[in-house]
């Protein structure tokens, strides 16, 4: 990419132990390989319409729904203020085009904003998978990948629209997308190992093309 496009990132928000405070966090991977990747991060407030207003004010290239806390029926580490922001931002990527990608429990949120429905999985908390399906014969990324989530997606309740583009070996769903929503979903953690977040980047703008 000869210049630099905004994407605006969703952080997790935390307790901080021993204080009465929340704090709205971002893994520092996620700067680091968005830029050598090409991208300008800008980090999402969790305060739904301050964030509409930096995606006015940006009109980022990219949304994306980064890993962090739990979704909405899947635990007690519920966070309604970012679920507010990140369901604003999926919103207005959805009226305007934008590209979403979702990672963790962004491809979580996704899903559930798109009517799928979230089932437990066994054994994919730090583990590595190998990918099957055609975002894993496509991309130029390491061949398995980190794996980190409780909760995953019940392939059965994929609309019509959506695609399956990658499954790890238990049959597990870990990647849908849709072209016509220019959004892809993610169950594994791209920012923590090189080459896999400017991999998935790769896959998806020729998917959207």
């Amino acid at each position: 990419m000869s210049e630099r496009r905004a994407v605006l990132v969703t952080q997790r928000r935390d307790c901080v132990p021993g204080r009465p405070e929340l704090r709205d966090a971002l893994e520092a991977s996620w700067a680091e390989c968005l830029w050598e990747a090409g991208w300008m991060p800008f980090p999402a407030v969790n305060v739904a319409a301050a964030a509409a207003a930096q995606f006015e004010a940006l009109r980022p290239g990219l949304v994306l729904l980064t890993g962090g806390n739990d979704a909405p029926g899947t635990g007690q580490d519920g966070v309604p203020a970012r679920d507010e922001t990140e369901s604003v931002l999926m919103a207005l990527a959805a009226r305007t085009g934008t590209p979403l990608l979702g990672v963790c429990r962004g491809a979580q949120m996704l899903a559930l904003a798109a009517g799928m429905r979230l089932v437990r999985v066994e054994s994919h908390v730090r583990v590595r998978h190998a990918l099957r399906g055609p975002l894993a014969d496509a991309w130029r990324g390491p061949a398995d990948v980190a794996s980190f989530h409780h909760w995953g997606v019940e392939a059965g309740s994929i609309p019509e629209g959506w695609d399956i583009v990658a499954r790890s070996e238990d049959g597990v769903v870990e990647a849908f997308a849709s072209a016509e929503r220019r959004s892809l979903g993610v169950l594994w953690h791209p920012e923590r190992e090189p080459r896999h977040l400017p991999a998935v980047l790769e896959y998806m703008e020729a998917y959207f093309l």
